[in-house]
Parts: structure tokens; sequence; C-alpha cells
């Protein structure tokens, strides 16, 4: 096995908080397209971030995104939808009942048709066209074809913002979420959900691990580093939980990588059937004596393999709270 090239200087400088102190993490490819090149991700030792320092250009990610990968993230969201969104809905109405809603990478709009109520002005932001329209066709929202910083929202426009899997896609988080703390009113919430790279299920799969999703999640998040991040964006931490397994879907890849070592037709056909009788029991052994009853302890130890927090901003701007003091 060759030795890991060394790491660019200018990837060792954590874009986050700036420090030096950065370690490799692993290395892995594109698992869900079943693709060869390696990613490699570094983590930073003082603010505990990891992120992908071989990132693809931004003109190049079309290619690493691709009409499946779309076709699947918008057939899981409007699966039952209902009952999909139901304890996102059920923790928002905790926090919020009306006003303005943006749900950040809205895709083909699953979240936002949930509201039918009328109590909500509706407005999303989805980069793929194709999926942008189609959240136009199935939700009332105003949705934007473009990045979030193109979007032409004014400070204060939102009490809610959303972003349910779309944060670690983004580069320059600092900067968006400081775009986002702009957009929502005094008061107003951030509720997201990301991978959470501290999982015990990312420290057992490893490359392995469904939630890396190389090189499509630029940056991945633990809840140490997220409250970080949010903090020094001026948001104050509501709630934050880690919910779910992703460990079904990394045995999978396992599973894939097994069957994918055969050579000629008669060896991948015994491979391949050998693979499905093995991963048929391997999955139905993990849920019933391992995988629901870790789940519950992982996110009782903030181990989970997501994590779902709420954050608010200050309840009184900083001008107001400028003008107060004079």
């Amino acid at each position: 096995m060759s030795a890991p090239e060394p790491i660019p200087c200018e990837a060792r400088r954590c874009p986050v908080c700036g420090s030096e102190e950065t370690i490799e993490w692993l290395r892995a490819p594109d698992r869900f397209h079943k693709r060869k090149q390696l990613f490699q991700l570094v983590r930073c030792a003082s603010c505990s971030i990891v992120w992908l320092a071989d990132a693809p250009r931004a003109d190049e990610m079309a290619y690493h995104y691709g009409d499946e990968y779309h076709q699947v993230i918008s057939g899981v969201g409007e699966a039952e939808v209902l009952r999909r969104w139901q304890k996102q809905r059920r923790l928002l109405s905790k926090f919020k009942t009306e006003g303005s809603l943006l749900d950040l990478g809205c895709s083909s709009g699953s979240f936002l048709s949930t509201f039918k109520d009328g109590a909500w002005d509706l407005y999303g932001i989805e980069i793929e066209p194709k999926q942008a329209d189609r959240a136009r066709q199935l939700t009332p929202a105003h949705v934007f074809t473009g990045d979030l910083f193109d979007a032409p929202f004014g400070p204060e426009s939102f009490d809610v913002v959303t972003g349910f899997h779309v944060l670690e896609h983004l580069d320059r988080p600092q900067e968006r979420l400081a775009k986002i703390y702009e957009w929502l009113r005094p008061g107003g919430i951030l509720y997201l959900g990301i991978p959470n790279i501290a999982s015990w299920e990312a420290s057992l799969f490893k490359s392995y691990w469904f939630g890396l999703e190389l090189p499509r999640h630029l940056y991945h998040y633990s809840p140490e580093s997220l409250r970080r991040l949010t903090s020094s964006a001026g948001f104050r931490e509501c709630w934050l939980k880690t919910p779910g397994s992703y460990a079904t879907h990394s045995i999978r890849y396992m599973i894939d990588k097994v069957v994918g070592t055969g050579t000629g037709a008669a060896t991948d056909s015994s491979r391949r059937r050998a693979g499905i009788m093995a991963a048929s029991f391997m999955l139905k052994a993990y849920r019933v004596a391992v995988g629901r009853p870790l789940a519950k302890i992982a996110e009782f130890a903030d181990a989970g393999a997501n994590i779902e927090a709420v954050f608010q901003k200050q309840a009184h701007s900083a001008n107001a709270l400028g003008r107060a003091k004079s």
C-alpha cells in the first residue's frame, strides 16, 4: 500500500477557525456511484470540523451528483410525505406556528408540501433546475433556482429557515450562516438536520459510512463543531439531538464492495447471489439484535447518526441593542 500523498499547505489550515492543527481523517471513494477515485477528509484538532480537502471545482459538481442521485433524494422525501416529515413538523410547531418560512435545498418540495393550512408564506432555494421546477408544481412556495448567495431576499425576511441535509453540501459555511442570520427576523429560528461525523457509526464503518457521501458532502459536522459554528454567527442553541441510523445503508456499501471484486460473468453472478443472501442476513440480524437499541443509546450519548438542531437569532438585533445603549 503506497504512502498517502502529502496534504497541500493551503489544505492544512482549517477553513473555519484557521488553525493549522489538522490531521488527515480518512480517504474514501464515491460509493453511491461506485467510482474508484479517492477523496481526502481532513479534521481540525481545534474546532473538530471535518472537511473535504480536495473538493471538486464548482463546475465539476454536476458530474458527482447526476440525475440518479437527485431522483433518489426526491424519492425518499416524497415517499409517505406526511409520515416522513411528521417529527420535523411537530418540533417546528414548538417554536413557531405561522409566518414566513424558507427551506434551503428544498429539492422537489416534499417538506414544503406538508404545509396545507395557509398559516405560512413558503419559500425555497434549490440549485438543481429540474428539482426546483417540481417543487413549484407540488407546492405553493416561491422557489428560487440557484445558489444561496444569489437569492434575492432582503434582511429580516423570514421567521423560520430550515435546511435538512443541506449544510454539509455547502462551501463557505461561515458566510452562509451569516447570510441566513441576516435573513431571519429577530427571534427567528434556524432548524438544521445533518449527518453526525462524531457518531458511533462513523467510527465503526469509517470509509463505508453512508453519511460521508463523498464528494457531495464538503463539510462534516459534530455537535461540538456545529455549536461552535452557529454560535460564532450569533445564534443561540435551543435544542439539539442526534437521532437515526445509517447502518443498513453502510452495510450495503460493504456488501457492494465484496460483490464487486469478482471477474468474469460466472464469478460476478455467483458473488452477486452470495452478496444478496449475505446482505439480507446481516441486515436482518443487525436490525433485530443491534440496530434499534444501539441507535437509542447513541442518541442519548450525542453519538447518533444525524444531528437535528434548532438555533435562534437574538430577539433584538445588534442595531437595536446599539440604539438601546446609546
